[in-house]
């Protein structure tokens, strides 16, 4: 089981531009890979595209503009920002202290860019982003950038806004749909003061929580863990687990990587498949796993 605070991890420095926090690190996952990212103040990130993944960036502190192909979005903590494959985006860092982001990679194939670890691909890349920087033009020698905008990237400027499904022991609100992106989904997901959900196992995904409010406890096969804000939680592809909100209500940011083809093109298509069952086995206690 992965647990850590979001501040602690190995640091990677990228070319003197940013620091990346490592939480969850390639080497770990079947196609996921999380960090902390730091800009410091007054930069302008190198434009660059991703042939590979898919990202999504949850602002924690600073203010901002990320560009994403022609547009340019405003940012400050709180806001999401979903970065499709192969388009070209920019961090530009506005206020007056650095700019910080939860960094979740959703890749494409198991390939994972040809990089062995977080560390490695960084150890590859940050020759090509000063080059980048220095220009700032996406397209050098050895980038993988291109000029495509294959589909829109997407800013969520308010994540209490989704759309609500009840499950019972907890609540979902869906921030980025599936049929958004190619392997990635985002949910907030809240548990009220003492509420415990039944084990459920996912087979086509697996799951990344960062703890945005209160306190409680997540088991994850056979260890639990206690978590609070600020805590980051992987959950392995069919691994068992359940959430179980202590003295006040947890909240957390769920973000999905769907590692197989999905049943449904829909996260409403699954909760309609998936939610009577499991609301079922939480309202008796059912100690079974399901979905």
């Amino acid at each position: 089981m992965i647990c850590r605070h979001y501040q602690n991890g190995q640091k990677l420095d990228v070319a003197g531009l940013n620091v990346v926090t490592v939480l969850v690190d390639r080497s770990e996952t079947q196609l996921t890979e999380v960090g902390w990212n730091r800009w410091r103040k007054g930069l302008e990130d190198p434009p660059h595209s991703h042939e590979a993944k898919e990202q999504i960036f949850y602002v924690t502190d600073g203010e901002g503009v990320v560009v994403v192909g022609p547009a340019r979005h405003a940012v400050k903590p709180g806001s999401l920002i979903y970065v499709p494959p192969t388009v070209v985006h920019q961090t530009i860092v506005t206020g007056d202290a650095p700019l910080s982001y939860i960094l979740f990679n959703a890749f494409l194939d198991a390939s994972k860019e040809g990089h062995a670890s977080f560390a490695d691909h960084i150890a590859k890349v940050k020759q090509v982003r000063r080059q980048q920087a220095e220009s700032q033009a996406a397209i050098v020698p050895g980038s993988d950038a291109r000029a495509v905008f294959d589909r829109p990237g997407k800013l969520v400027a308010d994540i209490h806004a989704g759309r609500l499904f009840d499950f019972g022991s907890n609540t979902t609100r869906l921030i980025l749909e599936r049929n958004e992106a190619v392997r990635a989904e985002v949910t907030l997901v809240s548990w009220p003061k003492g509420s415990k959900g039944a084990m459920v196992s996912h087979p086509e995904k697996e799951q990344t929580f960062f703890v945005l409010s209160g306190r409680g406890k997540v088991t994850v096969g056979k260890e639990t863990r206690a978590v609070g804000v600020g805590d980051v939680v992987f959950v392995p592809w069919q691994a068992p687990h359940t959430t179980e909100a202590g003295d006040e209500a947890l909240r957390y940011l769920c973000l999905n990587t769907h590692v197989i083809e999905t049943k449904e093109k829909s996260f409403e298509e699954m909760y309609n498949r998936v939610a009577p069952g499991r609301i079922a086995r939480w309202k008796s206690g059912s100690k079974t796993v399901g979905e």
